[in-house]
């Protein structure tokens, strides 16, 4: 039993702490959330889940797409879905707790209702938002929402409900429930449930006989003997919904996730258009991705990076090399946020992008040494580098940034040539950036058609800094342009 906006994906990617990091996830999950910082997290693991077919992308992405053209309906869809889990886990965790404990039964039946009535009361402004938006659903990718929400729950039946939570306590002021059940053997009730509810109860005569001479029960007597027995079978109703109680609320949570990433998708959506940033929709039959540019660098500066484009199919290896402070590493992370958020089933950052979906993706980035590291470096790289070789497989994505600076240039380039290789024979795509100079040039020299050379353009040929241009390996290093500029243009005054 479940209710969707679109097809959740089971897995999340093998890399996905790496990728977080290496990729600057954090930055685009709090943007999509906005002031919502709870909404983080939920977004974050929809991100991390991706969809391994194109099918499954197209479908959530035209949900997406009519989120984003839709988003007030959106918010207020996740905000009543958001109020009802919180409300609902914090009313479940009371009934909880009060098992084994020694407490008053009406407190007891007071956790119980509570829950019960926090349920009925978020499904009937669901049901409400639905009925009013009508016309928002219909013809949109968001009405399999409506339809399968009405499949679980009807209108009628919410609005039973609600009348029943309404007055299910009205017996403390003398009002009237009915319950219809039958007795099985030992003198039980069996399959007991609400009849019927009023708010007042008739009054009745002011003795009643018992059938014992001289004993007379008053009024008050017998009411409070009602109210006990009711107490009892009361919160035997309550607790037999315990597990339907469990069930909705995982359901909500589910949902709630849902509303939330796609809340966050038309945030985003809205936020970038507001900056002038273009967002493309990726398309199975696009051949190439155009004027890509990072998203993370441009939410964190407000502006668009120099964007970048380039033929994408049918490369099996794309491998950057040029220049330092060139951009090749910013490059790199816009490929990969932006297929992320291709196979998340979202629109991308660029104006052009083709749709795949690979069954897995790796980054592999340098890391800066700190106190937490309990090995060297290289041994620290190598052992991240074993994760990787040991999930990849075909149609698998690996994003390798300045991997194995820290140790030769000998050892480099082996590694790298082995890696190279290793990934062209398996069917493994690699998208890389390297300072291996001898390594990038005698792959250069294998003149393989499925692999692109692509270099940061450079002040010094009066090319456009942080454009990626497709041409041949060079040795190449920015140190002397540093030198030149900082240094090599000042002289020094005759004293």
């Amino acid at each position: 039993m479940s209710i969707n906006f679109f097809d959740p994906a089971p897995e999340s990617y093998r890399n996905a702490a790496d990728m977080e990091k290496d990729l600057n996830l954090k930055v685009i999950a709090r943007a999509m959330a906005g002031e919502e910082y709870g909404d983080v997290s939920d977004i974050m693991e929809t991100l991390l889940r991706p969809l391994r077919t194109e099918d499954a992308i197209e479908k959530r992405l035209a949900v997406v797409m009519d989120g984003c053209e839709r988003k007030e309906l959106v918010m207020e869809i996740r905000k009543i879905l958001v109020k009802t889990c919180d409300s609902l886990s914090g009313c479940i965790k009371a009934v909880l707790d009060c098992r084994g404990r020694h407490l008053t039964e009406d407190t007891v039946i007071g956790a119980n209702l509570e829950a019960v009535r926090t349920l009925v009361y978020g499904l009937a402004a669901l049901d409400e938002l639905l009925t009013a938006k009508k016309e928002g659903f219909l013809h949109s990718a968001l009405d399999r929402f409506r339809q399968e929400f009405y499949r679980e729950i009807s209108p009628e039946t919410i609005a039973e409900q609600k009348f029943f939570v309404d007055n299910l306590d009205s017996f403390k002021n003398k009002g009237a429930i009915t319950l219809r059940g039958y007795f099985r053997e030992g003198f039980y009730l069996k399959d007991v449930e609400i009849a019927d509810i009023r708010e007042r109860a008739k009054r009745i005569p002011a003795g009643i006989f018992t059938g014992k001479r001289n004993n007379v029960r008053t009024e008050e007597e017998v009411y409070e003997s009602g109210v006990a027995f009711t107490n009892d079978i009361l919160l035997q109703v309550l607790e037999s919904l315990f597990p339907c109680l469990q069930k909705w609320q995982k359901m909500i949570y589910d949902m709630k996730k849902q509303a939330v990433f796609l809340a966050g998708c038309a945030r985003l959506y809205q936020r970038g258009k507001e900056l002038g940033m273009d967002f493309g929709v990726p398309d199975r039959k696009e051949k190439s991705m155009s004027v890509l540019y990072e998203l993370s660098l441009a939410l964190q500066t407000q502006s668009a990076p120099v964007p970048n484009s380039l033929a994408a199919p049918p490369y099996k290896a794309i491998i950057v090399t040029g220049a330092n402070q060139g951009g090749k590493s910013t490059f790199l992370r816009s490929m990969g946020i932006a297929q992320v958020m291709c196979q998340a089933g979202m629109y991308v950052p660029a104006e052009k992008y083709p749709l795949h979906a690979y069954q897995d993706i790796f980054t592999h980035f340098t890391r800066r040494e700190d106190a937490a590291m309990n090995m060297g470096k290289f041994e620290e790289e190598l052992k991240r580098m074993q994760d990787i070789l040991q999930g990849a497989g075909r149609d698998t994505l690996i994003l390798l940034n300045e991997s194995f600076a820290t140790t030769t240039e000998v050892t480099a380039y082996q590694i790298a040539m082995d890696l190279a290789h290793a990934c062209l024979e398996e069917g493994i795509t690699l998208w890389m950036v390297t300072h291996i100079t001898k390594f990038a040039r005698e792959l250069y020299e294998e003149r393989r058609k499925e692999v692109l050379f692509l270099s940061a353009g450079r002040v010094a040929k009066r090319e456009t800094l942080y454009k990626m241009l497709e041409k041949p390996p060079e040795n190449t290093s920015y140190g002397m342009e540093l030198y030149e500029k900082i240094i090599g243009g000042n002289e020094v005054e005759d004293q």
